[in-house]
């Protein structure tokens, strides 16, 4: 952690600037702990039709019960970039670091890959709100395939940057509600019992020029992403008197880096929260910051082989449980 906390001090908080150099200090960590980030077993499994919809299981030991609570993890990359399994660290250690991480604490953790804007890097024709639309078919496929002969599992959603984005739109979106009052309820075998908002662009109002091609490629054009992005989902709910409970929307833990950027990041993520507490009360939507982390180093972190940078996992595993 102490070499985030330096890179912080010489390159600032602009994700760009600290990206690479993050990478570095992580891949070197998740190496020498490949053994730990390896030892437990993951399955892929496709979700959807489209060849991009498959997603990875990693299971708990069978030490822990086997109807333990699943968080479903959707990862970041500025919605052109990101696999479940990146290429950006040797030997798939990057994200199966994290799924073995909760998984070994008891957490059946579940990774999709999810289209994406097209791009100089390629992509997958996405356009809004197929973020949404796939957070809803994985859940879809969880309930109706993986937990088909199994009892009802308390989920999860976490996403991640890009991935937050994704699960906005499932949380916030109209057009998924029938589906989130039946989550909400417990009425089927997933009863979500929250959601986690790790980093996220809950707005774009103060976002770079650099995003402009991607948001209208995904939104249609930047200012049409004002409405569809969960600060503008949320405020809809409330200018047309919707409570939590109507809009069938779980708690909700966000989670910000000390060393996050403040304009794109954790402002956005702020307002969010006021707007929420606001309108919806204070009771069932949390705020905390990640001591020692930046933009990319939360997910980097874990089975990282350092307890500072591990802790936010930690705490995360006890909100799930509790």
């Amino acid at each position: 952690m102490e070499q985030v906390k330096a890179l912080d001090a010489t390159s600032g908080r602009s994700i760009p600037a600290i990206l690479l150099a993050t990478f570095k200090i992580y891949t070197s960590l998740l190496v020498k702990n490949k053994d730990t980030i390896l030892s437990l077993p993951r399955s892929e499994h496709p979700y959807g039709p489209h060849p991009r919809q498959k997603l990875d299981i990693y299971t708990p030991p069978s030490s822990f019960p086997k109807d333990g609570p699943i968080l479903v993890f959707f990862y970041g990359g500025g919605l052109i970039l990101g696999d479940k399994i990146s290429p950006t660290v040797p030997e798939g250690l990057l994200y199966a670091n994290l799924g073995s991480f909760f998984a070994a604490r008891g957490v059946t953790t579940i990774l999709p890959d999810y289209r994406r804007v097209n791009s100089q890097f390629g992509g997958e024709d996405a356009v809004y709100p197929s973020g949404g639309e796939d957070v809803s078919l994985a859940l879809k496929w969880i309930e109706e395939t993986y937990l088909k002969d199994g009892r009802k599992r308390e989920v999860v959603i976490c996403g991640n940057s890009a991935g937050g984005v994704h699960i906005s739109t499932f949380l916030f979106e109209g057009q998924f509600l029938e589906q989130r009052k039946r989550y909400t309820s417990g009425e089927g075998k997933i009863h979500l019992n929250g959601a986690i908002e790790l980093a996220v662009p809950l707005h774009f109002g103060k976002s770079t020029d650099e995003r402009k091609p991607m948001l209208t490629n995904y939104y249609g054009s930047p200012e049409g992403a004002e409405g569809k992005c969960a600060f503008g989902l949320l405020q809809k709910l409330v200018k047309d008197g919707k409570t939590r409970e109507e809009a069938a929307v779980p708690k909700c833990l966000c989670l910000v880096g000390e060393m996050d950027p403040e304009d794109e990041i954790t402002e956005p993520m702020r307002e969010f929260v006021d707007l929420w507490k606001k309108s919806w009360g204070e009771e069932a939507v949390e705020f905390e910051v990640l001591a020692g982390h930046n933009h990319i180093s939360p997910p980097w972190a874990l089975n990282a082989g350092e307890k500072e940078g591990e802790k936010w996992g930690e705490n995360v595993v006890k909100w799930i449980m509790k």
